[in-house]
């Protein structure tokens, strides 16, 4: 079975903790992401999602443009290592309910893998009727 780093997208857009949240939807939009790696010295910190957004300032009616990117990321970051399979890594998604996880190399941000990436990968050689079947029977409920 192929490995976490085999799919995953190695140049993963970041920012700091101290970015708008305005600056993180131009990204977003610019880069057609859902979304951000926050880091400190290429070392993961967080995450900011489009539901972040939604959900924690837009919701809230707080301003973009004053909400920092340290009040709404989810932290501590719930990473993987690259050299892992990518079943294990579809069964951490969904025993955490997440659909990005960022992938981590000696502490470093290496890459990023996303439900995305593994469904294109399970599609190789198959109808696309069966990848979506192919991924999810794969593993088991949690």
């Amino acid at each position: 079975m192929k490995k976490v780093r085999d799919v995953m997208t190695k140049n993963v857009v970041k920012s700091d903790k101290e970015s708008t949240i305005y600056d993180l939807a131009k990204l977003m939009d610019q880069y057609r992401i859902g979304c951000i790696v926050i880091a400190e010295n290429d070392k993961p910190i967080g995450i900011v999602t489009e539901r972040d957004i939604i959900a924690k300032c837009l919701a809230k009616e707080l301003s973009p443009r004053e909400v920092k990117a340290k009040d709404i990321m989810s932290s501590p970051v719930i990473s993987i290592e690259p050299d892992v399979e990518i079943l294990e890594a579809a069964k951490v998604m969904v025993s955490r309910m997440i659909r990005r996880l960022p992938v981590v190399e000696n502490n470093k941000l290496v890459g990023i893998i996303t439900t995305s990436d593994m469904i294109k990968e399970s599609a190789k050689g198959k109808r696309k009727e069966d990848s979506l079947i192919y991924l999810a029977a794969e593993y088991e409920v949690f």
